[in-house]
């Protein structure tokens, strides 16, 4: 008995029947291309460079010490003036009213004394002939002194209200220059409110801030370096005079305050200046770029390229501070390692890559 053969289609159909139960090929690990760089560390004068304006060392906020209607106002901000020159006046109409009211009030109280004095005295040679006993002279003695009480009494009040007719005028309490206009004429002000702010003829300083991460770094009497937007280049020496014991909600910044012992003639108040702090005690720092900084699980840091495996780990590094568009690491990083430059976001732990050809590393 002869078989019969498959046909061709039939054939056909279990090759694609067969086909189809197959595994399909795993896809290949994605290998990424990255740049990178050969880090090594180097001695070098480093710092942090912090934006500021130049402040007097001491300003004042000056106003009236009592109220009333502003009439006068005789300086404008820019203006120089000196201790004891008039700065602004009040109305004092009503004050002086009251000043001559007080007069009235003494000159009736002294009156009352003289008559109370010349009853004491009359009363005291009666007392000494013996027409009167001492019950009669201890009256007048009591009448003489509570007269003479209310003199003093009315005298004091009389110099409070005389100063405060003084007081209607404000005047510089120091040479300086008018850094602030509050107030202008026609406006009821409240004594002890802001007309004028003085800023006191003498030291200038630089007012900055740090950001908290640095603020380790930062001391009073630390040596720094101020610089003028107005002048580029040049470099003047300083000292931290003041650092802030609180950082600023807002910012969460620490305020500095930086002396300048021989400031420049051209330095004037509220010029825009810049502050570097050195980095005291990191003499060999590695320079990095910024893109290579990475947050990853938690931590900063960036990758590094192992070349024995062709593949990136992840490296906690610390940082010392900014210089320019690149990160100064204090610690993480050794001499020769090899960084990823440019690509780092995309990576994760333990994943192959290929350098790129002009970089200055080639894979071993």
């Amino acid at each position: 008995m002869r078989l019969r053969s498959a046909s061709p289609v039939a054939c056909v159909l279990v090759l694609l029947a067969a086909a189809g139960c197959s595994k399909p090929p795993e896809k290949p690990p994605e290998i990424r291309p990255v740049r990178t760089i050969v880090v090594n560390a180097g001695a070098a004068d480093v710092g942090n460079t912090y934006a500021g304006e130049v402040r007097p060392r001491y300003e004042s906020d000056l106003g009236f010490r009592v109220s009333g209607k502003l009439l006068e106002r005789k300086v404008s901000v820019g203006d120089a003036v000196k201790a004891g020159q008039a700065l602004a006046r009040l109305d004092a109409k009503d004050l002086a009213l009251s000043e001559a009211s007080a007069r009235a009030r003494v000159a009736a109280l002294e009156a009352q004394l003289t008559v109370a004095r010349s009853d004491y005295a009359r009363n005291k040679r009666l007392f000494d002939q013996g027409v009167i006993g001492s019950a009669g002279l201890d009256h007048y003695d009591a009448a003489y002194r509570a007269a003479q009480a209310q003199v003093e009494a009315a005298q004091a009040e009389l110099r409070t209200v005389s100063n405060q007719t003084r007081y209607a005028d404000l005047r510089a309490d120091h040479d300086g220059i008018i850094t602030g206009v509050m107030a202008e004429p026609g406006q009821v002000v409240a004594a002890g409110q802001t007309v004028v702010r003085l800023a006191r003829s003498g030291e200038i300083e630089i007012a900055s801030s740090v950001p908290e991460d640095q603020i380790a770094r930062v001391r009073t009497g630390l040596p720094v370096e101020v610089m003028l937007w107005s002048r580029p280049g040049a470099r003047f020496p300083g000292a931290i005079r003041e650092l802030a014991s609180s950082a600023d909600p807002a910012t969460r910044t620490y305020a500095v305050r930086v002396s300048v012992p021989s400031p420049p003639p051209d330095m004037k108040l509220g010029m825009t200046a810049s502050v570097r702090i050195p980095l005291a005690g990191d003499r060999r720092l590695v320079h990095v770029p910024l893109a290579a900084l990475i947050d990853h699980d938690g931590g900063r840091g960036v990758w590094v390229y192992e070349a024995a495996s062709q593949t990136v780990t992840f490296r906690p590094i610390e940082v010392a501070g900014v210089s320019g568009n690149e990160i100064l690491v204090s610690g993480g990083l050794n001499n020769g390692d090899v960084v990823v430059t440019a690509g780092a976001p995309l990576l994760s732990q333990g994943q192959k890559v290929k350098l790129l050809p002009r970089d200055s590393v080639a894979q071993r």
